[in-house]
């Protein structure tokens, strides 16, 4: 056990940690963090202040909507937002994909979430209070469209099911 300790010392003090041990425990963390962040801002403040959070984290997310679309090269489409929600749930160690697309509708399927599959205390109320951030990262590419989820695994759903979508153009005759 001696020279296991000595070694993963060593890998710390040389700063040679890997980087899916770093991404692991940050993300926890970030998620740990939120929730109970969100527990605090409901047992001081009540709705309201969970409600601030949630306008926090729309804030945050309309506000990196530009730099995460110029940094991947992405338009500002209903392709744009689906494809900025896919990078920043791999960030955030989600595993998700596009399940349907078509003109005005673009289908995503959560197949894995770190957070709501796994974090004590971790509930649908946070997952709605968080997903406020995809909703301002889509809202800052493409005004126009809508941001939803329909299905919830924290609800008993196998999977979580979110929708960005985009009226029809209407025709008049």
């Amino acid at each position: 056990m001696r020279i296991k300790s000595c070694l993963l010392k060593k890998i710390v003090d040389w700063d040679i940690l890997p980087c899916s041990i770093r991404w692991k425990k940050s993300v926890s963390g970030v998620g740990r963090m939120y929730a109970d962040i969100m527990n605090m801002m409901q047992a001081h403040y009540g709705a309201e202040g969970v409600k601030k959070l949630s306008e926090v984290m729309y804030t945050i997310g309309l506000g990196q909507a530009d730099e995460i679309s110029e940094l991947l090269g992405l338009e500002k489409t209903l392709e744009g937002c689906a494809y900025a929600l896919l990078a920043m749930h791999r960030i955030f160690g989600i595993k998700s994909r596009i399940a349907q697309k078509d003109d005005n509708k673009i289908v995503i399927h959560v197949t894995h979430c770190c957070w709501g599959r796994s974090k004590k205390g971790w509930t649908a109320h946070t997952c709605a209070s968080i997903a406020h951030y995809e909703t301002g990262l889509v809202k800052g590419i493409l005004p126009s469209a809508t941001h939803s989820y329909i299905k919830r695994y924290t609800l008993g759903d196998e999977i979580c099911e979110l929708i960005i979508a985009v009226k029809e153009e209407e025709t008049y005759v």
